[in-house]
């Protein structure tokens, strides 16, 4: 059983106060605002009332002008445009923002997504041949190419332009291409450092748009693409990123785009109550199936089509093909948590590093994703393909996992990725010297306790869940890192009623909270082992996030559970 530290956030008596006094609030929505620093009526503005018309300009990015220029020289050429995007959600869904809006304003594009067994992560020698082949003479890459630069030299000797919309952190030497949109490289003065990919190809679209004059009402119908690919990145649902899930919500539930509406019915998820979590849970695991297991251009063929019948095929297609990806991640998974209790001590381990010959490199990053949740420490789980070892790198918050590798790579082949997220290659000689070198720098560098904690916003009584304090809750959505989801407490609570374990497995705790005259569903997600407390008539703290339940076309709160205690 996991044992969580319960710790509270930190909050300023004086600026919960003033937010109270000024807004005239209860206590308990002003310390959420305090702790969000909403502590102005400025900036509640901008925060609640977030406008699409307020998003920055395309052409702070840069090299935007160089970028919109090529392309438009392009259309006036009658060039062919080859864009090139990673396998993953984000990759796929930003190369379907460019294609879809490049067939609107009549230029002909072809879309390229790399095998990610055969030819690995970013742009690969292959795919410029591709091009070359097609008469391509301007390739655009999607979420990748920021470290390309091998591979765009190779473009430039054929005579073919490159332009680079990443969001990845660069190396020291940036790759010779046309232009170069990243809001991380290093001379960019973006305003916004959070854009997945797809953001940034929306912004090239958004570029080109505007310098055609064109109604920009079409361009922010791909907003439901790039709404995806920001959910599945995990990036900040802060600034722009609030108006581009906001809208991109909508447009979801709207179902205009046939792809994302046939994933979303063999999904089960058409319903009023569909979330961003429910999107993250049911819905993007399957696009990246497609390429976790096979082809992963099929998400693109699903995102760009008009056909209803090849959409809900290939919707279909991802379906079965997340269910037999489900079945070997529990093998995986199985197999490294015997590892780990077998050969390694857990409590004198900083990083966790798993490899083996017969792990499907496909699935290695959703078990380092698991492994690192069960043992709340940075895990890198690998294997092997040609005598290389090619892994996965999830982290915890603080331990920016990529300059660690960094501080590793002279027995690196490759890395790279994000400060949570990464990718790496190594030989199987190195690698019992690279987990030795990277505990030695975790153990440098993580100082504090790896026991999880959850962190607490406020001590909530029942009787404050009220509709004022739901509709709070609602105005703060779209929830995600940067905007997490409030977490209460309630402290001894009794009169549990109605206790139920449901799903498949018996693993899902259902009962109700009564407070005065509110009845409350509270159910807890694979909590079996808190079953006996609810039944031992002794009182208990929670806690736990507030929710919505659709059903049967009703709405219902519910509690969701994220803890149990028995109360001192």
């Amino acid at each position: 059983m996991t044992q969580f530290i319960w710790k509270y956030k930190q909050t300023d008596r004086t600026d919960i106060d003033k937010i109270s006094k000024e807004f005239d609030l209860p206590e308990s929505i002003a310390t959420i605002m305090s702790i969000k620093k909403i502590n102005s009526k400025k900036i509640s503005r901008t925060f609640f009332y977030s406008d699409i018309k307020n998003m920055h300009s395309p052409l702070l990015m840069k090299d935007m002008e160089k970028a919109v220029e090529r392309v438009l020289s392009a259309k006036n050429s009658n060039q062919i445009i080859l864009i090139i995007g990673d396998y993953d959600t984000d990759g796929t869904t930003a190369a379907s923002v460019l294609h879809l809006y490049f067939q609107s304003i009549n230029i002909k594009s072809y879309f390229y997504i790399p095998h990610r067994q055969k030819e690995g992560y970013g742009i690969s020698k292959t795919a410029i041949d591709y091009g070359i082949k097609i008469g391509a003479n301007l390739i655009i890459s999607c979420d990748c190419g920021i470290t390309a630069i091998e591979q765009i030299d190779y473009a430039n000797e054929n005579d073919i332009d490159f332009i680079i919309t990443d969001h990845h952190k660069q190396k020291e030497v940036l790759p010779n291409a046309h232009a170069i949109l990243n809001p991380n490289q290093h001379e960019c003065n973006y305003p916004f450092k959070g854009l997945c990919g797809a953001g940034v190809a929306f912004k090239l679209c958004l570029g080109i748009n505007n310098r055609l004059n064109n109604n920009e009402y079409n361009i922010y119908q791909l907003l439901d693409l790039v709404a995806i690919a920001t959910t599945a990145d995990v990036m900040p649902v802060l600034d722009e990123n609030r108006v581009i899930i906001k809208e991109g919500m909508k447009l979801i539930k709207e179902g205009n785009n046939k792809g994302i509406k046939s994933l979303l019915n063999v999904s089960n998820l058409n319903n009023p109550g569909l979330t961003v979590g429910k999107l993250s849970f049911w819905f993007i695991p399957k696009i990246n199936a497609a390429g976790r297991l096979g082809d992963a251009s099929r998400a693109v063929k699903l995102f760009t089509t008009k056909n209803p019948q090849l959409a809900n095929e290939i919707a279909m297609d991802l379906e079965n093909e997340n269910n037999k990806r489900k079945e070997i991640t529990v093998q995986h998974e199985n197999q490294a948590v015997q590892m780990i209790n077998s050969n390694i001590d857990i409590e004198q381990t900083k990083v966790i590093v798993l490899y083996s010959k017969d792990w499907h490199f496909g699935i290695v990053g959703i078990v380092a994703s698991r492994i690192k949740e069960l043992y709340n420490r940075p895990t890198i789980i690998m294997s092997e393909e040609n005598g290389i070892y090619k892994g996965s790198c999830r982290s915890i918050a603080d331990y920016d996992i990529v300059e660690a590798l960094n501080q590793c790579s002279d027995l690196l082949d490759n890395f790279g990725g994000h400060p949570m997220a990464a990718g790496l290659s190594i030989k199987e000689e190195n690698i019992t010297a690279f987990n030795k070198a990277i505990n030695e720098h975790a153990i440098k560098t993580i100082t504090k306790s790896l026991t999880p904690s959850i962190l607490i916003d406020y001590e909530l009584n029942l009787s404050e869940i009220n509709n004022r304090f739901l509709n709070f809750l609602n105005y703060l959505e779209p929830f995600g890192p940067g905007n997490p989801k409030p977490v209460f407490v309630t402290k001894n609570l009794e009169g549990i009623n109605d206790v139920r374990l449901l799903g498949k497995d018996r693993e899902t705790l259902k009962f109700k909270v009564y407070n005065n005259d509110l009845e409350l569903d509270v159910i807890g997600f694979r909590m079996l082992e808190h079953y006996e407390k609810l039944l031992s008539g002794k009182k208990i703290d929670i806690v736990y996030t507030i929710d919505k339940n659709h059903w049967n076309g009703q709405v219902a709160t519910q509690l969701v559970l994220k803890d149990i205690i028995y109360s001192e």
